[in-house]
């Protein structure tokens, strides 16, 4: 073989060595696992509008638990309180049950702002003071009698005028608005009394017609 031909052999297989080490490599480093950050970790999304947080009246532990949807601006709400069904059964019942408020602000285009109103009144501790005075005057809710009632039911009107101006609680209201669309309600009030609905201003007959049978099953 002429010095030509070795020299052109040699110099193929170090040519071929040089490409099956350079792959090899590459195969090496492609495979290696994609290293994933220690601490990252998956978002949580948060409830703006936890019933924990919802005004409520009687004790966490009671065997019925009443939830309301309402609106300040709904004169049928205006009737039911009228009617004062809630302390008649507050009377007959006491501590057996809870009753509990959730926004639902879908009468009148003032009715949002009256929700977050009181939202802000339940801030300072004084959420039923605030909703018993708004339905004693049938639910005039523009700006101005708003802040007459946190003034008559004695809020510190600084703060409160710094909560309804900063719209503080608006992704609160609009979550429980959202809510009471996800059960299938279109007006208010609606109930639930341990998830059964009683729609509409019902008297207290009703209330108890559903309330004995639950608490005469637990004892």
């Amino acid at each position: 073989m002429s010095k030509i031909r070795q020299h052109r052999l040699v110099l193929g297989i170090i040519i071929g060595l040089l490409i099956v080490g350079t792959l090899s490599a590459c195969a090496s480093v492609n495979s290696q696992p994609v290293a994933t950050p220690q601490n990252a970790v998956a978002p949580t999304p948060t409830d703006p509008a936890p019933m924990e947080a919802a005004p409520a009246l009687g004790p966490a532990t009671a065997p019925v638990t009443i939830v309301e949807y309402a609106d300040f601006g709904c004169p049928a709400c205006w009737e039911w309180n009228k009617l004062d069904v809630l302390n008649q059964l507050r009377a007959k019942y006491g501590d057996q049950i809870r009753f509990v408020w959730r926004d639902f602000p879908v009468i009148t285009l003032l009715s949002p702002k009256a929700a977050e109103a009181g939202q802000c009144a339940q801030e300072q501790g004084k959420f039923w003071e605030f909703h018993d005075t708004v339905y004693q005057h049938e639910g005039a809710i523009e700006a101005s009698n708003l802040q007459a009632y946190a003034s008559e039911v004695g809020l510190n009107m600084e703060q409160f005028n710094e909560c309804v101006t900063s719209r503080r609680y608006q992704d609160r209201v609009n979550a429980q608005q959202h809510e009471g669309f996800e059960h299938g309600l279109n007006g208010a009030p609606a109930f639930f009394i341990n998830g059964q609905a009683v729609i509409g201003p019902q008297r207290a007959a009703i209330f108890e017609k559903i309330i004995d049978p639950i608490l005469a099953a637990k004892k």
